[in-house]
């Protein structure tokens, strides 16, 4: 009988908690105040077809510098692997995923600090950025690194690119 009704109650709260997910992807106002109260974030609330979705790719690059020569650009994350494969197998895409909430970040407070740029490289996102990029492996002779964020449209061959931020040129420790 006791296992009955701790059976019937953690279902009931399972019950609860989809019911509360569903209706919390529809904009009602009452369910608004309800979630006040949801201070650990359980509910969910996805937004799969958003109001403004992402029509262009990210893509962090950075590249070293000696004191005479520049290196090439190189990616800061792996290319996303086949199509067919990356439903199985796609270990890269908690480091894309990473990249691109650092780069809105960045996008985000770009716009907050327009005002006084050089605000910016103090922000967690540019902090955030430049501390992985200066953790990436170096070539012997690079003595800076700088990084820049590209944005893609459309594909190979006529993939159009374009620079959105480039960052200043930071001293490497030897």
């Amino acid at each position: 009988m006791l296992d009955t009704l701790r059976t019937a109650l953690v279902g009931a709260c399972f019950a609860g908690w989809l019911t509360a997910s569903v209706l919390n992807q529809f904009s009602l106002a009452w369910c608004k105040r309800l979630l006040r109260y949801d201070r650990l974030g359980l509910v969910p609330r996805w937004t799969f077809f958003a109001p403004k979705p992402a029509r262009e790719d990210i893509h962090v690059v950075y590249r070293d510098r000696g004191e005479t020569t520049m290196g090439p650009w190189r990616s800061l994350t792996t290319a996303p692997p086949n199509p067919w494969v990356r439903w199985i197998w796609n270990p890269g895409r908690f480091e894309r995923k990473a990249a691109i909430d650092l780069v809105n970040g960045l996008r985000n407070t770009r716009h907050l600090v327009k005002e006084h740029p050089r605000a910016l490289i103090l922000s967690t996102s540019y902090v955030g950025l430049a501390g992985w990029v200066v953790r990436q492996a170096r070539e012997e002779t690079a003595a800076y690194r700088e990084f820049a964020v590209l944005t893609s449209t459309g594909y190979p061959p006529d993939q159009k690119l374009s620079v959105e931020f480039t960052s200043q040129v930071h001293r490497l420790e030897p």
